[in-house]
């Protein structure tokens, strides 16, 4: 959804010279289960997860290529926010490490679930990260804090336009 220009210690990041923002909102079922899909920099934005959230995802999967200065700062962070402000499951895929790239991504593929515990994370090499997803929880956490039904939508809300 996003294309974005940062400066890191490393240089000048340009990914608008390489990636095109998208203008709409990705979904597909597995077995019933609504998942959306964000790429990278989409997890800085939870106002795009709250729509997910609001379409009715469980999941939401984020390709993503953090650097070595945000990988280590954000990478484990924003995931866990964005399952614990959602209440679904974060999935992340990253590119494993490698020192003598162009660009040398964090690594740590992870899933986390909706009560913003880990669980399953990769390091920084090559690794297949695997987790049943039990979908349950999902409910659970809805039903034992109901912030979704508690929000002050007369004061502030999140629509899609």
């Amino acid at each position: 959804m996003t294309a974005f220009l940062i400066l890191v210690l490393s240089g000048l990041q340009v990914e608008s010279e390489t990636l095109s923002p998208g203008n709409e909102f990705t979904t597909f079922k597995i077995e019933g289960r609504k998942i959306g899909i964000g790429i990278c920099y989409d997890i800085r934005f939870e106002e795009m997860a709250r729509l997910y959230r609001n379409d009715g995802c469980e999941m939401i999967i984020y390709p993503a290529a953090f650097n070595m200065t945000t990988g280590p700062l954000h990478w484990e962070l924003l995931q866990r926010a964005r399952a614990n402000d959602n209440q679904l499951f974060v999935v992340t895929t990253s590119p494993a490490r490698d020192l003598a790239a162009d660009y040398v991504a964090y690594g740590h593929s992870m899933i986390v679930d909706p009560w913003a515990k880990i669980i399953a994370c990769a390091d920084e090499g090559e690794q297949t990260v695997t987790a049943d997803i039990d979908f349950a929880i999902v409910d659970q956490v809805r039903q034992q804090i109901p912030v979704f039904s508690q929000r002050r939508l007369d004061l502030y809300g999140t629509e899609l336009k």
